[in-house]
């Protein structure tokens, strides 16, 4: 089966804002570089004409930069869970600006299955 191929920004407009977004990878080499920081210009754009963008983020582990730093310093990230491992995230997350659900990584995906956080709208392979 053959995929299209598009760039990371048409992948961003995939992403409306209230999505909740599966982010594949385990540290970052297997994190997505490209995608997470289009999505986080996007939202940085909706702000600047006055309109609302956040999003869920939902992972197997810890990401990158490119997934937590551009997403939490572009004010985009609503709720994140189960891990999260960069500096600006946790600034963001201690003054209640994301809202995070700190449980064991093993316990994530049963949760999403059992749809305690709604259906996953996206997710960036």
């Amino acid at each position: 089966m053959a995929f299209p191929i598009i760039s990371a920004q048409e992948a961003a407009e995939y992403v409306k804002n209230g999505f909740n977004v599966g982010i594949s990878g385990f540290t970052e080499s297997g994190t997505p570089k490209l995608v997470p920081p289009a999505i986080a210009a996007k939202a940085r754009k909706e702000h600047e004409a006055g309109r609302e963008f956040k999003i869920s983020v939902f992972s197997g582990a810890s990401t990158n930069d490119f997934v937590d730093g551009e997403l939490s310093r572009a004010e985009a990230i609503d709720c994140r869970t189960p891990y999260q491992s960069n500096a600006d995230s946790r600034k963001a997350l201690n003054m209640h600006h994301i809202h995070y659900s700190d449980m064991h990584l093993s316990d994530c995906g049963q949760e999403l299955r059992f749809g305690f956080f709604g259906k996953l709208n996206v997710a960036i392979i």
